[in-house]
């Protein structure tokens, strides 16, 4: 009877408003819900995998309603602590979920205009992907010799093309979604093929190199290997990335002083074709923007305006690029005005006239928690320095273990808490990944948008320096 009133009213909602063509509306009801709200979601791109997303809180009888921007078909996620939720969504989509979010076993209820693509997919994810996700397979990979790793692919594959080719309403699914539903088994396979020297090196480190068939790699032979009409497939992207860093590691002179990025962009160039090698430039270029020198940005920012014609790409480059210029050296810092540790208001504006060194990081964070006793030596070294201000931007959203953690580590210095990367501060800051520094110089503008860490030899001069920085 319960289960009958939860469909219903899911139901009700359903059928009061409909979902515009250029949008999709997703209502529901949670049973046991893990937060207050739910997220909802979609990857806009690979490159740089922003997102499309809507939250959206739940009201007195755990239920939502979210609607969200689509032009075309995309798997869509429904997500709350401890549960995600995979759906395939087209425009004009309506359709209600009731899932329980504590219960990983319990398959959602899916109803609704366009949902059929969503109830193949929820029932997949049961029955086959559990089976074979990437964790599990790899898992299997030290056990297995290469021929035995090889068939355990190709009956995986044809699992899956069964389970999708044999479903009642194989027929009724959207002809996009089955092809793309294919793209990703196929690809996932060659992904676990490609991947399984390393993996079995890792998990036998004694034993080296496994021994292969000549004929092992003999896929990567076909002459329809790459196609741009994968792209809005993972699988396809993340094997292109993977068959990438193969080549490389094959081809790169020793003697090379191109940094990492710099290689790929560079065999990227060179091996592939189409959108998708505007899709890999892309998104070495984004890492040589946020991680790379300068000089080596702009280098390749523009060769990449002069080599690339989609739009998508484009546009996406571009607005990395104004991101970066505006966050670089003389260029005024973002605001920053949060509560601190001790329940105070705080803003880096309240240390005019101080150099300030900015450490984004997370308790969960071990290259954050290594720097941590450097930063202690740091410290010490650059006691008297009243002058120079430690201010520590966490992006924990457990609270609880950011304070226990500043405690634990005796970290000293001004010290905030924003929940996540999507929060206002770390997003001005084009946080990428912890840990991050900025030097922030005594007029307030971006004395250095790469500092050195407190691990590195060089940060006492490069502090020293901007504390000798005149105001003019």
């Amino acid at each position: 009877m319960k289960k009958f009133i939860f469909l219903l009213a899911v139901s009700v909602m359903a059928a009061c408003s409909q979902a515009p063509e250029n949008e999709v509306r997703i209502t529901g009801v949670i049973e046991n819900p893990t937060a207050a709200d739910v997220e909802v979601f979609y990857y806009k791109d690979f490159v740089t995998n922003q997102t499309e997303k809507v939250e959206t809180g739940l009201d007195a009888g755990n239920a939502f309603e979210s609607l969200l921007p689509l032009t075309e078909g995309r798997f869509v996620y429904v997500s709350q602590p401890r549960r995600n939720i995979m759906l395939y969504l087209m425009p004009g989509a309506d359709i209600s979920i009731s899932f329980n979010a504590e219960d990983p076993d319990q398959l959602p209820a899916i109803e609704g205009k366009k949902a059929l693509e969503s109830r193949f997919l929820v029932s997949y994810n049961m029955e086959v992907e559990r089976k074979y996700n990437r964790s599990i397979i790899l898992n299997q990979v030290g056990s297995t010799s290469a021929e035995d790793f090889r068939q355990m692919m190709e009956d995986a594959y044809a699992e899956k093309l069964a389970f999708l080719e044999g479903h009642d309403d194989y027929r009724k699914l959207d002809k996009d979604f089955v092809n793309i539903m294919k793209t990703n088994f196929l690809y996932e396979k060659y992904g676990l093929l490609l991947d399984y020297p390393m993996a079995f090196a890792y998990f036998n480190p004694e034993a080296g190199d496994p021994e292969l068939p000549e004929d092992f790699f003999e896929f990567l032979e076909s002459d329809d290997l790459f196609d741009d009409e994968y792209l809005m497939s993972r699988p396809y992207f993340s094997f292109v990335n993977a068959y990438l860093n193969r080549h490389a590691e094959q081809n790169t002179d020793p003697e090379s002083e191109l940094s990492y990025y710099e290689r790929q962009y560079e065999f990227a160039r060179e091996i592939f074709t189409g959108k998708t090698r505007e899709a890999l430039l892309a998104q070495n270029l984004v890492y040589l923007l946020n991680f790379g020198t300068t000089e080596a940005g702009e280098k390749y920012y523009a060769d990449f305006s002069a080599l690339v014609q989609t739009p998508e790409y484009r546009e996406l480059i571009d607005a990395e690029y104004q991101t970066i210029k505006a966050l670089a050296s003389g260029q005024p810092a973002p605001a920053i005005t949060l509560t601190d540790i001790d329940g105070n208001e705080v803003s880096l504006s309240d240390f005019a006239g101080k150099v300030v060194y900015l450490d984004f990081w997370a308790s969960w964070c071990g290259p954050c928690m290594r720097e941590v006793p450097f930063a202690k030596e740091l410290k010490k070294r650059m006691e008297g320095e009243e002058d120079l201000v430690f201010f520590y931007v966490s992006v924990d959203t457990d609270e609880t273990a950011w304070r226990n953690k500043v405690a634990e580590m005796e970290i000293k210095g001004v010290h905030v808490n924003v929940p996540g990367f999507s929060h206002e501060v770390p997003s001005s800051y084009n946080l990428k990944g912890v840990p991050t520094f900025y030097l922030i110089g005594r007029d307030g503008k971006i004395f250095d948008n790469r500092p050195p860490r407190p691990s590195n030899p060089l940060v006492d001069e490069v502090l020293k320096a901007a504390l000798e920085q005149e105001l003019v």
